[in-house]
């Protein structure tokens, strides 16, 4: 799919209302971040306060799943931030994986992983609740054409707009995905410097190994829905899932279960010991930072 498509329609058609000295600030801010050949981003706020992004013939916006304590799931303790993301000219749905996948060049995958952020973060800090955390995913090709030193320089630039305490936000990474073990460190103690908490994403799938886990020492890691999966029809998984939240808890991390679609799996992840709970069993990703459904607690 190209992403690319022009727009003939105008903004007020979208309810945008893209004239406010706010949003022509974060317009400005993107647009500092772009190279010189490229097509700078537009952000929008819509009669409703949602902050939304324009580029390359797209309109993007952010949704939000919650994470909750998995004992007693309670308020959620953070969110998850993903985006979506649609044709302005048909409103064919882009899903993300091809969003990402399309990109023309190195420095549009950098762009366009740094736009996704910041949108995320401005639509979570307007409507944030008390001290709940953020999780923010990075993108591995974008991290790794970096230059050493200028991770988490865009990150801290954005909270000049959007000054959500740095120890709010969590930045996932899929650690199987790295080509150079050493320089994944270097990236993560660079945003560890920098205040951030970093998780490691969908460990135990494909080749993640505990040396690798041992040489990062994140502070949460999110479980692999497989493994859990595995765990619910085989016994010897289900033995070893309970080991495998010891060893992590061992070198101070929280785990965190995620993909959790039935009440056995619920279960399965709190006799396991993880700490945090997250999947459609508790709520979809929503535009809103949203509460507990109706007859949520029922399941606990």
């Amino acid at each position: 799919m190209s992403l690319t498509l022009i727009s003939q329609s105008p903004l007020s058609e979208w309810g945008w209302h893209d004239t406010t000295a706010q949003a022509q600030a974060w317009t400005q801010f993107m647009g500092t971040w772009c190279e010189d050949f490229q097509e700078k981003p537009t952000i929008t706020q819509a009669a409703d306060g949602e902050v939304l992004a324009l580029h390359r013939g797209l309109q993007m916006r952010s949704v939000f799943q919650p994470i909750y304590t998995a004992k007693t799931l309670l308020e959620p303790v953070a969110f998850e931030a993903l985006i979506r993301a649609q044709t302005i000219a048909s409103g064919q749905t882009v899903r993300p994986d091809l969003l990402f996948a399309n990109v023309t060049s190195e420095a549009e995958g950098v762009l366009l992983d740094r736009l996704c952020r910041f949108l995320h973060l401005l639509n979570f800090e307007r409507q944030a609740p008390g001290s709940a955390a953020l999780y923010l995913n990075l993108s591995t090709s974008h991290l790794q054409a970096l230059q050493q030193g200028q991770h988490g320089q865009f990150l801290t630039a954005m909270h000049t707009l959007c000054p959500v305490d740095p120890t709010r936000i969590i930045l996932e990474i899929t650690e199987t995905q790295f080509d150079y073990p050493e320089m994944l460190n270097s990236i993560v103690c660079a945003f560890k410097d920098r205040g951030y908490r970093v998780a490691l994403d969908d460990f135990g799938a494909r080749h993640s190994n505990f040396d690798r886990l041992w040489a990062l020492t994140p502070d949460i890691v999110k479980i692999d829905r497989e493994l859990l999966l595995q765990a619910h029809t085989n016994l010897r998984a289900r033995k070893v899932l309970p080991k495998v939240v010891e060893i992590i808890h061992d070198l101070e991390a929280t785990v965190v279960c995620e993909g959790i679609e039935t009440l056995d799996q619920h279960q399965l992840a709190v006799s396991a010991g993880v700490d945090l709970v997250q999947g459609f069993l508790f709520a979809r990703p929503n535009r809103a930072l949203q509460q507990p459904l109706p007859g949520f607690h029922d399941i606990v």
